[in-house]
């Protein structure tokens, strides 16, 4: 993943029902870019929209931003082998939350 900073750009909002973009609303679409332009257009929800979007997926953990705003970090399934490295383990932890917060901030 990577973070971008597009400056001095204009960028309008095609979406499907809101007249406004909605305070810690999670939108569904594609992104394009065009000369100095960007457009952002709301995709057709068929069904169930998903919940919570994936932002980060690791190794060892994903983070998901809620419907409220706030961002919710989940630990994967370990599978323990014998004679496996519990530092090694604490380490990738630490550095995939690291990483997925930089997306964030």
């Amino acid at each position: 993943m990577t973070n971008i900073t597009i400056l001095n750009t204009n960028i309008s909002c095609i979406l499907q029902q809101d007249n406004e973009i909605g305070l810690n609303k999670c939108y569904a679409g594609i992104f394009s870019k065009s000369g100095n332009a960007l457009k952002f257009e709301e995709a057709i929800r068929k069904g169930r929209a998903p919940r919570n979007p994936k932002l980060f997926d690791g190794k060892y953990i994903t983070l998901v931003r809620k419907t409220n705003g706030k961002y919710q970090i989940h630990a994967k399934t370990l599978h323990l082998e014998n004679g496996f490295n519990p530092a090694a383990i604490a380490l990738g932890y630490y550095q995939e939350v690291s990483n997925a917060l930089k997306f964030v901030n």
